[in-house]
């Protein structure tokens, strides 16, 4: 994602939060002195030309890993947004975690060392988990930031856990996004770490604008198998056959 690109909407989306862009770049600058040399590729060879399916921590979550269970669809590449994670072990190991470390985090760590992928976004207000989880890591590990990166970071694009993970998938060139566990309405699924219910609300609104920006503008293959919850512009909406 060119930053030129990402700018407005990061500037938009630090006015509506209320977000001290300084302190996104101190938790920037944090992430990358830990970091590990990023295996770019290593995450590349994992996702491109494949198809995906992302898992947001939604109500649905549960209900839809269970249907794609049945359907046979687990054989994709799993990525869990961050307190996804806990309900995909469930089933099996995710190929990549997208985290800002605020679900359960040995849960996360779990399937790191089960050989997940792990891409670690920093932001003003978890510098301090970063600053706790980075010294476990050395491989297998990606840093990423909603400034303009420098160093070892890397802005795919996107702002919540499982908007960033689509705009991850597109970036690094998967087939086809699917959705799950997005609802974006006015219920907090369970696996969400976020728990302020009228800021979650602003950060599932962005979510949707972000998605329907990827699979519209962007020309991302976004399909959204989510079971129940809101409809999101330019994703088609499909049932699990």
């Amino acid at each position: 994602m060119r930053w030129k690109f990402w700018r407005p909407w990061y500037d938009d989306i630090a006015r509506r939060l209320g977000l001290n862009q300084g302190a996104d770049r101190r938790a920037a600058e944090g992430l990358n002195a830990l970091l590990p040399q990023p295996n770019i590729e290593g995450l590349n060879n994992v996702i491109r030309g494949r198809d995906c399916i992302v898992f947001g921590a939604g109500p649905s979550l549960d209900e839809d890993l269970a249907g794609f269970e049945r359907a046979g669809y687990l054989d994709k590449v799993l990525i869990a947004a961050d307190g996804a994670t806990s309900a995909v072990l469930e089933y099996r190991n995710p190929e990549v975690v997208a985290t800002d470390l605020d679900g359960t985090i040995e849960d996360q760590l779990e399937a790191w060392r089960r050989g997940a992928w792990l891409v670690i976004h920093a932001h003003g207000d978890n510098l301090a988990q970063v600053c706790k989880i980075l010294p476990e890591l050395k491989e297998r590990v990606i840093g990423t930031t909603q400034v303009e990166p420098f160093g070892k970071l890397f802005n795919f694009g996107g702002f919540t856990d499982g908007d960033r993970a689509a705009f991850m998938a597109h970036e690094l060139g998967a087939s086809k996004i699917y959705l799950a566990g997005m609802d974006l309405g006015k219920k907090i699924g369970r696996y969400s770490g976020d728990k302020d219910y009228e800021r979650k609300l602003i950060k599932l609104n962005v979510c949707g604008e972000l998605l329907a920006w990827l699979s519209g503008e962007l020309g991302a293959r976004v399909i959204n198998l989510t079971s129940h919850g809101e409809p999101i512009p330019n994703v088609p909406k499909e049932e699990l056959r």
